[in-house]
């Protein structure tokens, strides 16, 4: 996994972080050599890449082995006889190209005299492709000096154009692995020098080259090649072959040639010069740290895997969350269902809270004590159950991260550390006693890292959940329906008791207004008991209607597409948080996540979105 920020390819903080990483892991050991020496050379290539000497010309680079042909076909781009006198042949060991050769109308910045030699040639001396350019002669690839090797892959960095020179006899054996990795991005026009026929037998060579060069660098744009014939062997004029071979070339370029292209090959350039980078860095990690390579392995397939176990157990187990689904549903028509309503949304609000205790509810009313204990301990569990929910979707994750997190990778970050004390020279035969007492310690120390956007992943998880008991509540038309047909229910049974107590109160009222000295005794008085059964009577339908519409709010089908719409969801989000890095293991000790990230890099070329820091 790759624990610092993303990168573009041209940016080399990605390098420095390697490096940093390198010295602080791997020290001055070899292998933290070779890892410095890989960074030395991917931030030469990426400046000559970056940096601007040709004040906006393309660079046409002419590469190939000693004795190719390389010096021949730049003269044919130029008609001045001066510079082409100056241009050294290569055909002895002795007068071969050592020297980047510049040649066009003003010179590069910053002129290496010691690797660099700059032949003047004004613009209307030179072919013309359509847009400024420098030619650039390199020294031959396969020049066992490696000064002069250098030389050759900075020439590679540099140009945007590469002429792949090649001889017809020498295209089986040619090796093309440096020079096509070095031109990885670039655009690359091979020219197979010394060829009098084009036949079946040439061009299945010639395939075969250029998918050697495709393989060797897949982010090249490989033009069709370029035949040149052996005008000495063929009897035919130098000038004509050679203008011949410039202008198949110009025809194989014009089409890449405008300003967007020539930026798009840039980019390209860089990117894979960032995918090298780190694919060699992988390689060499791998092949001389494998134990600490199948270390990190392990942590990177154990933290891929964490913060998804971690965030999905925040839905909980399916009775817990049916409980909570229910809860919230019975709680949106409550919500629904307006005061005005009364006694409706009083009934309704009781049996909302002692639900599951519905028969104790009903046995209460006819005056059994322990039914009304039993029936009000339900509502109390209701509650807490409710409670606890809210708690543990806001607090719990952060429990179980944490907890998870210890020990799933703590033995796992005790072996990587294990092995980061072999690699240093830390542990020695005689002290094996004392690491082993070191990696008990790791075992029981705090967690390694911690679950980073906790936070997030509430907030979304607080949103589908409302979300979910959006769609699957009832309407509130729906609550108001009920209502007033309970209301309704009510005050029909109701309301005889009522009247006849209002219509003799007012009768009573009224006769004593009517006399100086009224009778109290003509007012009536009611008994409690037959009040009692009047209320009872009148909510006992009301009760078993607000059973009923509870009962198809909170219908097992309806709960069930809720709970499965909450838990596709929360797996979407899961998803997306990860993809975006939001969610993720943030690991917590320095030098582990220095030396995680130094063995994972190759991951992320690979297309591995994974924890980081």
């Amino acid at each position: 996994m790759n624990l610092s920020a993303p990168t573009t390819p041209s940016d080399d903080s990605f390098e420095r972080r390697v490096r940093l990483a390198s010295t602080a892991v791997l020290g001055d050991s070899p292998t933290g050599r070779a890892v410095r020496q890989l960074c030395d050379s991917h931030a030469e290539s990426l400046r000559g890449i970056t940096t601007d000497r040709t004040g906006g010309a393309m660079v046409v680079a002419i590469v190939g082995a000693t004795g190719q042909g390389k010096s021949w076909l730049l003269r044919q781009f130029i008609n001045s006889p001066v510079t082409v006198a100056a241009i050294r042949s290569g055909n002895n060991a002795d007068e071969a190209t050592e020297r980047l050769i510049w040649v066009g109308p003003m010179p590069p910045t910053n002129l290496d005299t010691r690797h660099e030699q700059f032949l003047y040639c004004s613009s209307d001396q030179m072919y013309l492709l359509g847009v400024p350019y420098l030619l650039l002669d390199s020294p031959g690839s396969t020049d066992n000096r490696s000064d002069v090797n250098e030389t050759a892959k900075s020439a590679l960095s540099m140009a945007s154009v590469l002429l792949m020179v090649v001889r017809r006899d020498q295209i089986r054996s040619h090796t093309v692995d440096m020079l096509a990795a070095a031109s990885e991005g670039s655009l690359v026009v091979p020219v197979i020098n010394s060829c009098d026929q084009v036949t079946d037998a040439v061009q299945t060579d010639t395939e075969a080259f250029m998918a050697r060069v495709r393989r060797a660098a897949p982010r090249s744009q490989v033009t069709a090649a370029v035949f040149v014939p052996d005008f000495e062997v063929a009897g035919r004029n130098e000038t004509i072959v050679g203008g011949d071979a410039i202008k198949a070339i110009d025809h194989a370029l014009h089409a890449e040639l405008s300003e967007r292209n020539a930026l798009s090959r840039t980019a390209h350039r860089l990117a894979a010069m960032d995918s090298r980078f780190r694919t060699a860095l992988d390689v060499c990690l791998r092949d001389q740290l494998p134990n600490l390579t199948a270390a990190v392995q392990r942590l990177n397939e154990a933290a891929k895997a964490l913060p998804e176990e971690i965030a999905a157990s925040l839905v909980g187990t399916s009775p817990a969350l049916k409980a909570a689904i229910r809860s919230r549903l019975r709680a949106s028509l409550l919500t629904e269902t307006s005061s005005l309503w009364f006694p409706y949304r009083t009934v309704l609000g009781v049996l909302s809270l002692t639900s599951g205790a519905w028969d104790r509810v009903v046995l209460s009313l006819a005056g059994s004590l322990p039914s009304l204990l039993s029936a009000a301990y339900t509502g109390v569990r209701n509650f807490n159950q409710a409670s606890e929910h809210a708690r543990d979707v806001r607090d719990g994750i952060r429990v179980r991260s944490a907890a998870a997190v210890a020990d799933r990778l703590g033995p796992l970050v005790a072996r990587f550390r294990a092995e980061i004390h072999r690699l240093s020279g830390k542990q020695t035969a005689d002290n094996d006693d004392e690491h082993q007492r070191n990696a008990n310690q790791d075992r029981t120390r705090s967690s390694p890292a911690f679950l980073a956007g906790v936070d997030a992943l509430q907030e979304k998880s607080q949103q589908i959940f409302d979300d979910a008991i959006e769609r699957a509540a009832v309407s509130r038309f729906t609550a108001t329906a009920c209502a007033i047909l309970g209301t309704a229910i009510f005050w029909a049974l109701m309301a005889g008791p009522v009247v006849t107590l209002y219509r003799d109160y007012v009768l009573a009222s009224a006769e004593a207004l009517s006399s100086s000295n009224g009778n109290l005794e003509r007012f009536p008085r009611p008994d409690f008991a037959m009040i009692f059964t009047s209320v009872v009577l009148s909510v006992l339908p009301l009760a078993i209607l607000a059973m009923i519409v509870l009962s198809i709010v909170q219908g097992r089908r309806r709960v069930d597409r809720a709970e499965a719409s909450i838990r596709d969801e929360h797996r979407q989000a899961i998803a997306h948080l990860q993809q975006q890095r939001i969610l993720r293991l943030q690991w917590d000790d320095p030098l582990l996540a220095d030396a995680e990230f130094l063995l994972s890099v190759g991951a992320k070329h690979s297309g591995d979105a994974e924890p980081g820091r």
